[in-house]
């Protein structure tokens, strides 16, 4: 089991408010990497009381977990999960967040977990 999370910076303001692409960015994900979604993206307009913190979060779930972002236009910064029991390219995530959000500024942070579990990884090809 794999989750991967990335922290992209210098994001244009628009793109991250932009509630089509945040939906579109969700609802390919699963095809990029060779996972099954299972329901339709959920995608939420988040509004605090300190408007700093105002963005857009949503997530789609995959059979095999979920794929999650949480975008703060004000401070040009997305945050993306992805967490899979089943095996999928860590560069392949990178490389279409970067894309679709067009920038170059990126931490990936990838852990390993439930290494103790039972579960054995099944592939349907």
């Amino acid at each position: 089991m794999k989750h991967v999370m990335l922290d992209l910076y210098g994001c244009s303001r628009d793109l991250l408010s932009r509630e089509s692409l945040l939906r579109d960015v969700l609802n390919e994900y699963p095809d990029r990497i060779g996972m099954e979604k299972v329901s339709p993206v959920f995608l939420k307009d988040i509004q605090t009381s300190n408007l700093l913190d105002d963005g857009m979060s949503g997530f789609v779930i995959i059979a095999t977990s979920h794929i999650s972002l949480h975008a703060w236009p004000c401070y040009g910064m997305v945050n993306i999960d992805v967490f899979s029991c089943e095996a999928f390219s860590t560069e392949e995530v990178v490389h279409f967040a970067l894309h679709m959000f067009q920038t170059k500024d990126v931490e990936v942070h990838t852990i390993e977990r439930a290494t103790r579990s039972p579960r054995v990884a099944t592939s349907r090809q």
